[in-house]
């Protein structure tokens, strides 16, 4: 499903309904290329939902659904999370799918049964190997942090639960209770950690963002196409008409656009999308709207 729809950018530049200038298929890599740099200046994902439904069977790596009708592997590298029933509160990415059934990693702590609730997510996954900090805390790259998954310091395996997680600053604590005492420094990259990170639910202005990327990019692509459109004609018997010339129209439209994406990504102030992480970060505006 992506972050927004062909259709929601169709009726953001009231695109014509018949002859249209601009492919669906085109629209859509479109949507793809928003996505993208929605994240890079973000430096995270939207975990916006692509799939929900109750799973029929399953085991501690898999989840079946019978009634799905999934393409092969259409969700390589995205997230699934159970959020209720048998494994509730699990993350795990996922690394195969067939037309009915997802293949995780790493396992879930219990086998997936009938009463486990899941959604396909595009948060992110990252299994990271990294120098200690020496201390009793460590700071996950990617972040929001919504769960670690799996914790080894110096080939020792770190229980989660025995490990404090502060999601918006991707903050990692030991407790008194953990296999170790602290992110070992001694050698390097020593520190292993699998988690999950990312907003979710995705905010409603990242949605009117990717639509605004999305549409600007449609609206250059038909702007392109209008090079050889007339502006006037004449027919016997002294007939003329006029039309207004399309690329001043579309540009006139674009400006508007980029106006306000620029708003969204100078203006959006990080507490919007989560407590205090973006504001940290660091970004590069699309060039469109730059």
């Amino acid at each position: 499903m992506g972050y927004c729809t062909v259709q929601e950018v169709k009726d953001a530049i009231n695109f014509p309904a018949t002859g249209a200038p601009v492919s669906d298929a085109v629209i859509q890599s479109f949507i793809g290329y928003a996505e993208e740099e929605i994240e890079d200046i973000y430096h995270t994902k939207f975990g916006n939902v692509e799939y929900s439904s109750t799973a029929t069977s399953g085991d501690s790596t898999t989840i079946t659904d019978s009634a799905a009708t999934y393409t092969v592997d259409e969700y390589l590298g995205y997230v699934v999370w159970v959020y209720s029933g048998t494994n509730a509160g699990e993350y795990r990415e996922i690394q195969a799918n067939t037309g009915t059934a997802l293949t995780v990693s790493p396992a879930f702590t219990a086998a997936i049964d009938n009463t486990s609730l899941f959604r396909i997510t595009k948060l992110g996954y990252k299994d990271e190997t990294l120098d200690g900090s020496g201390e009793k805390y460590q700071f996950v790259k990617y972040q929001p942090l919504i769960i670690l998954n799996a914790l080894t310091i110096d080939s020792t395996s770190v229980s989660t639960s025995y490990v404090y997680q502060y999601q918006d600053a991707g903050r990692l604590l030991l407790s008194t209770s953990a296999e170790v005492t602290n992110f070992r420094i001694n050698e390097p990259k020593l520190v292993n950690m699998k988690y999950v990170y990312g907003v979710y639910p995705m905010p409603q202005i990242i949605k009117r963002l990717c639509v605004l990327l999305a549409s600007m990019r449609t609206l250059v692509a038909q702007i392109a196409g209008t090079y050889d459109d007339f502006t006037s004609l004449s027919l016997p018997g002294g007939l003329q008409a006029s039309k207004g010339e399309p690329y001043v129209n579309i540009q006139s439209g674009l400006a508007f656009m980029q106006g306000e994406a620029r708003g969204i990504v100078y203006g959006f102030q990080g507490d919007q999308v989560t407590s205090d992480w973006r504001s940290q970060q660091s970004y590069r505006p699309f060039t469109l709207f730059g």
